[in-house]
């Protein structure tokens, strides 16, 4: 009788941890996906849609969209606050999916290394060669992409001055990269690039002339579900 008493606390015991393990593990997930949305939506504002890591540096932001007016977080952060620094952002044409023929990410280049500050050292060829990954993550997404060229440009408009929206004027852009690169005192490996590729562009005033901008190119080269699985192109 003893033994059976003995046998059935131990069942009961067993049941009991293996019902606390599936509780504390939906708490977990649960407090996980809260901080998950609070992160994107960093109080409140939905403007809010991914997050940028640029490996070798301090990038590590969110990006934000304002609906009407591209200019807004030049002079706001994420939060919506007045801001000298400003935020990461992208203007309204580009898709919040990341998927058109090119997608420029904006954000001001500061003396003390933040925000996009920390951009300029990719015109150095050893932090070029040493540091070539970029990391974009939606609320569904993870984004890579290998670096291939910066150089500093005129303050031009790049969509309208290359026709960015255009697979052709693309196309045509790509093989201008290696010369551009050359001649403006930048940097460039080469990378197989085809109609099906999509380009990531990272701009930010150059400090040493405020009518140049410092351009940093990659090339997506992988996109998965955050689940793990690889999403279809």
């Amino acid at each position: 009788m003893t033994l059976k008493k003995g046998v059935c606390f131990l069942v009961i015991l067993v049941v009991l941890t293996l019902s606390w393990l599936k509780v504390e593990d939906l708490l977990i997930r649960q407090s996980k996906s809260v901080v998950d949305e609070q992160v994107w939506l960093v109080q409140g504002n939905q403007d809010v849609y991914a997050h940028i890591k640029v490996a070798g540096t301090v990038i590590d932001y969110s990006i934000a969209q304002h609906p009407t007016d591209d200019g807004f977080y030049l002079r706001h952060d994420v939060k919506g606050q007045a801001s000298i620094y400003g935020a990461i952002f992208t203007e309204k044409l580009n898709k919040k999916e990341f998927k058109d023929l090119v997608t420029i990410v904006y954000g001001h280049s500061t003396y003390d290394g933040s925000m996009f500050g920390s951009l300029p050292r990719f015109l150095e060829a050893t932090f070029f060669k040493e540091h070539q990954n970029i990391v974009i993550t939606t609320r569904y997404e993870r984004i890579s992409y290998e670096i291939f060229a910066a150089y500093s440009y005129t303050d031009a408009y790049l969509f309208e001055t290359f026709n960015l929206g255009n697979q052709a004027s693309v196309s045509a852009y790509i093989k201008t990269l290696k010369g551009l690169s050359d001649s403006l005192g930048g940097q460039y490996r080469q990378v197989p690039y085809g109609e099906n590729d999509r380009m990531l562009m990272l701009s930010t005033c150059d400090t040493r002339d405020n009518n140049r901008r410092v351009i940093v190119h990659a090339k997506e080269t992988r996109r998965e579900l955050l689940d793990d699985t690889v999403a279809s192109r």
